[in-house]
């Protein structure tokens, strides 16, 4: 019995110590701690971008009367081939002029357009031959005065162009461009325009020279403005998606060249034509326009007898 309890008291020291180096049972996970969060200012940025043009705006709808403006980003390369016929005047009818331009369209920023255009004509000189002739260059610059279609009636552009000729006066035009979509299917378009020469013109005399009694040819200079001013008006018409049909009217007054500066009353009509003939999908890349202006009675002699046009183009 006494040996029994030495035992005892020698081993309750040794388990009590034993409970005291286990290791401490794992205690239970706490609830995660929210991230602090940045306090709010209140800012918050607003991005701006150019409102798209309605897309029926963005292609030529008419031959001489123009209409809007490209959005940024978009291009139009366009062929032109235009003849002038004359009516007979005492049975003699001056020869056609046959005028041939290329002309590439660029939509550069919102508000702004940008045309250049190669003219080249097919004329006869004054050998009686028909020969090419490079006739020079126009640059021509629309400014929309409203922010984005639709903004203000009309939709208002200002419509600029330099014409820089060879062996002929520079000329300079201005026009208004105004109309937009009446409905679903039909558009009306209104341009006020005055176009001038902006340099004298070498006019060539003969002359008798005193000295030697022999002709001559005298070179001098006058200013022959060759104005003229008026309104074009169109009318379109969406038959498809891809084929439209047009009316347009030009009326006004032109000097035709007149060396007094006179002018003379015009007017011209006549139909026109847009036909896309590829698929939805391709549509855009290939087009074929048609016009005709005939000349209106009371229109000076002077002028084209009717006018055809045709444009091949296509926009990417």
């Amino acid at each position: 019995m006494k040996h029994l309890l030495v035992l005892v008291l020698v081993a309750a020291p040794l388990s009590a110590a034993a409970q005291l180096d286990a290791p401490p049972e794992q205690p239970l996970p706490e609830r995660p701690i929210a991230a602090p969060q940045p306090p709010t200012s209140g800012y918050a940025s607003v991005v701006r971008a150019h409102r798209p043009s309605p897309e029926w705006t963005q292609d030529r709808s008419f031959t001489s009367t123009r209409f809007w403006l490209l959005d940024p980003g978009q291009f139009e390369s366009e062929t032109w081939l235009r003849t002038r016929i004359f009516p007979e005047v005492g049975g003699v009818r001056a020869p056609a002029e046959l005028l041939l331009q290329h002309e590439i369209e660029i939509g550069v920023w919102p508000h702004i357009q940008i045309d250049l255009y190669e003219n080249m004509t097919f004329n006869v000189e004054d050998d009686g031959a028909r020969r090419v002739q490079q006739e020079g260059n126009q640059l021509e610059a629309r400014i929309a005065i409203p922010s984005y279609y639709g903004q203000l009636f009309g939709n208002p552009v200002i419509y600029l162009e330099w014409h820089p000729r060879h062996n002929a006066p520079d000329r300079a035009e201005i026009r208004l461009l105004m109309g937009g979509s009446l409905t679903r299917w039909m558009y009306l378009v209104v341009n006020p325009y005055v176009e001038s020469n902006l340099e004298p013109t070498d006019v060539f005399t003969a002359a008798i020279d005193p000295t030697t009694l022999m002709s001559t040819v005298v070179k001098s200079s006058k200013f022959i403005a060759d104005m003229e001013f008026g309104t074009t008006v169109a009318a379109g018409f969406r038959i498809t998606d891809g084929f439209r049909l047009s009316a347009e009217l030009k009326i006004g007054a032109d000097m035709l060249g007149d060396e007094a500066n006179k002018l003379h009353f015009v007017w011209f009509l006549g139909p026109g034509f847009i036909w896309k003939p590829l698929p939805p999908k391709y549509r855009k890349y290939f087009k074929i326009m048609g016009t005709c202006l005939f000349a209106m009675p009371g229109t000076n002699v002077g002028a084209q007898q009717f006018e055809p046009l045709v444009i091949l183009g296509s926009q990417f």
